[in-house]
């Protein structure tokens, strides 16, 4: 009689601990084969799940293809309404009414059993299997098989923590589900979606300026004690600063109009000679289409971290400042102080910055963007000469 083992769960996702089990399970109860079955609606954790589940059913399947032992079922994925155990079981029973089945389930289930379901009907069906940890004091029920399994602490909800925190899942599921997974954007924080995606928009070095300047209005929300709602908006906004600054190098200014448009901005007509400068407010409407952006205080900082504009806020400074100071810039003695006033004074700073930009491009001859000069005024408090010539910041 063939011994077929039937392993459910929602493996969101499948890791190395659920494979090592069944194959512990496999080997020790002499199993021909365990059949690994991804939940469709569980009755119990349909509001946790994160992966829908055809993601779930291509995962096992890519984490299960190099086993000859191992198979994928998709009668939960495929069936109606909540996925319940006791129809699972029915449904192998009735296509292998010759084998004896072995429900494989961890030690944290049999307390649950009385919750389940017609669990009645499924012992008639099946054998439980309980897999337990070296060193546990755990004793199932004598007429349950107890499989002793390695201890490796290793869990779905481990893995999705890893990469929220923008930590490798590497060998903690198979490879081919982790490529999967990235590939799928799966599980990933929203900060960390946008930067795969940003890392194939931007070129090498771009990307690089955009991460660094993330980490460096981080440090100044930290150095001057913002709470962490604030810390996600500088990371976002450090982030996304550049997000349309190869775009504005490759489209027309007629092109850049439009999306600024669309998304509620309208561009001064002093952009229309130099359309690269236009990428600060071009990146509050890509911010917004493409990365769905929402917060006003992310897209004020993107909007004004070329040129600055009157009452900006800690979250605009500091994106501003960090755009300027971060360190794979050239590490110049006017960036160096400008790095030492912004961790000392963040107004000072920017008025440094700010006569710092206009002295150099007033040296070049190039024209002044007037917001700039509106910054200016406003955090000094004195008025300038609109006749300065300037252009932009830092870029």
């Amino acid at each position: 009689m063939e011994k077929i083992g039937i392993m459910g769960g929602t493996f969101d996702p499948i890791h190395i601990g659920h494979l090592l089990a069944a194959e512990e399970v496999r080997t020790k109860l002499r199993l021909d084969r365990v059949i690994f079955v991804p939940s469709g609606n569980p009755p119990f954790k349909s509001s946790t799940v994160h992966a829908k589940p055809h993601h779930r059913l291509i995962m096992c399947e890519l984490a299960c293809v190099d086993n000859p032992y191992f198979e994928v079922s998709d009668t939960e994925v495929r069936r109606d309404g909540v996925s319940y155990t006791v129809d699972t079981i029915k449904h192998f029973a009735q296509i292998y009414p010759h084998s004896q089945l072995f429900l494989i389930v961890g030690a944290d289930v049999p307390t649950g059993f009385h919750k389940w379901k017609d669990f009645a009907e499924i012992i008639g069906l099946c054998e439980i299997v309980v897999t337990t940890r070296p060193g546990s004091d755990f004793q199932c029920a004598s007429d349950y098989h107890q499989v002793e399994i390695c201890n490796m602490d290793v869990s779905s909800s481990g893995v999705r923590s890893r990469l929220a925190d923008g930590l490798s899942m590497r060998y903690l599921v198979h490879d081919a589900v982790s490529s999967y997974v990235y590939k799928n954007g799966l599980y990933y924080s929203e900060i960390e979606n946008i930067r795969r995606i940003l890392s194939t928009e931007l070129s090498s070095q771009r990307f690089r300026h955009s991460l660094a300047v993330m980490d460096e209005a981080v440090k100044l929300g930290r150095h001057y004690h913002q709470d962490e709602s604030v810390i996600n908006k500088l990371r976002m906004a450090g982030l996304l600063h550049d997000c349309a600054k190869n775009m504005c190098e490759e489209l027309s200014y007629d092109d850049i109009e439009i999306i600024c448009n669309r998304n509620g901005i309208q561009l001064a007509e002093f952009f229309r000679e130099r359309c690269d400068l236009a990428h600060s407010y071009a990146g509050m409407a890509y911010a917004a289409a493409f990365y769905g952006v929402t917060d006003p205080c992310v897209l004020s900082a993107i909007g004004s971290h070329t040129f600055g504009k009157p009452d900006m806020s800690f979250i605009d400074k500091a994106v501003y400042l960090a755009d300027f100071i971060e360190p794979t810039r050239p590490q110049t003695a006017a960036r160096n102080e400008a790095r030492r006033l912004a961790y000392t004074d963040m107004d000072n700073a920017l008025v440094y910055v700010l006569r710092l930009t206009i002295e150099r491009n007033n040296a070049r001859g190039r024209l002044v963007y007037p917001e700039s000069l509106r910054a200016l005024e406003y955090i000094t408090g004195n008025k300038l000469d609109l006749t300065m010539e300037m252009e932009e910041n830092n870029g």
